[in-house]
């Protein structure tokens, strides 16, 4: 159970990266689908933020997007161990 975690864990990172490599050429609700923690961007809005404010929205929405994943991780899991059954 534990390498299946990680599995999702690894994949929530995924989005993440594809944001910061391919920035705008990534459609909005691609982003949102797979990073639903993106929404935290937004308090950042349109002004000049000092770095350390910028570092800390983007940590806290990928760990929400790394929580987001492990908890429909986990219900896919124990859905195919109830099926399996």
């Amino acid at each position: 159970m534990t390498s299946y975690i990680i599995k999702w864990l690894v994949a929530s990172l995924c989005m993440p990266m594809m944001v910061l490599l391919f920035g705008k050429t990534l459609s909005n609700t691609l982003v949102l689908i797979f990073w639903p923690g993106a929404i935290v961007l937004m308090s950042l809005g349109a002004e000049k933020r000092p770095m350390i404010d910028v570092l800390y929205t983007w940590g806290v929405a990928i760990g929400l997007n790394m929580l987001l994943y492990m908890f429909v991780g986990l219900a896919i899991y124990y859905i195919m161990q109830l099926v399996k059954k």
